[in-house]
């Protein structure tokens, strides 16, 4: 298996009783709820108390209350110690139940197949989620030796190359916070490699998640050219290389997902 299983980022939620938000109507409530979970979930990691009332320009013991009860419904978890917060386990489930509707999944069904026919190779559909890949949806390889991947995985930012792909596209924000944790020197040579994943629509890594294990993804974009996920090919080392026929099999298949998402960037590419 590739990467590691989302639900294993989290604690366990505590319990105890909710609490609403004074004066202010239920409306109301829902929206600063929702407030702080797109502030979490585009945080690109856990975030203070205090970090979240100077972006959300809310006091903190009004945040605290709706975290309380975020965390005690299981959307969000808390550390041990008190002190960060992020998104819980009971959003993955509801992400996942999403995903069973999400547009991208039924789009991206067919040309799985075919790409997997194509190559002989297991085929894996990520979306972006808080700066990670999210693994959604994966076509096997029938071969009698095959690498398995399984939907619910997140997959390494920068250490993957679809973790490389969600970067190139990620919020600025989201970008330089990740980038920020790098050596200056792993920074420019980071930022140098995001710069060609824009241009030349797809990425490569070898033995990078796992020894002996090699991956070719290529974005797949929506309208303004937004992520809307990555198309992956993943294989030993001895199936999966950067190929022209590789590369050509997996971008054909990705400008067909992109072109229903509204995108023209592969028509670009070839100009």
């Amino acid at each position: 298996m590739v990467g590691q299983p989302a639900d294993t980022l989290y604690y366990g939620m505590a319990s105890g009783s909710s609490q609403d938000d004074g004066n202010h109507g239920s409306i109301k409530s829902v929206a600063v709820a929702a407030q702080i979970l797109e502030a979490l979930a585009g945080s690109g990691g856990p975030m203070r108390l205090a970090e979240l009332s100077r972006q959300l320009d809310m006091p903190r013991a009004r945040i605290h209350r709706y975290l309380k009860t975020l965390r005690e419904l299981g959307y969000v978890s808390q550390e041990r110690n008190g002190e960060r917060y992020w998104l819980g386990t009971r959003l993955f489930h509801l992400g996942q139940a999403a995903m069973d509707q999400f547009e991208i999944t039924h789009i991206a069904d067919r040309p799985m197949h075919e790409l997997r026919e194509t190559l002989g190779q297991t085929v894996v559909l990520s979306t972006p989620v808080n700066g990670e890949a999210l693994v959604v949806a994966v076509v096997e390889s029938e071969n009698v030796v095959k690498i398995s991947v399984r939907t619910g995985v997140r997959l390494a930012i920068p250490n993957s190359a679809q973790g490389r792909i969600v970067l190139a596209y990620a919020p600025p924000a989201v970008r330089d916070r990740i980038l920020g944790k790098l050596s200056v020197r792993s920074q420019a040579e980071t930022e140098a490699r995001l710069e060609i994943v824009r241009e030349r629509l797809y990425e490569f890594s070898s033995g990078e998640m796992l020894g002996g294990i090699n991956v070719l993804a290529g974005p797949l974009l929506g309208d303004g050219d937004e992520l809307a996920g990555i198309l992956a090919i993943v294989g030993t080392t001895q199936d999966v290389s950067e190929t022209p026929h590789a590369i050509a099999a997996l971008q054909t298949q990705a400008a067909r997902i992109s072109t229903r998402l509204g995108s023209d960037a592969y028509d670009r590419l070839k100009e």
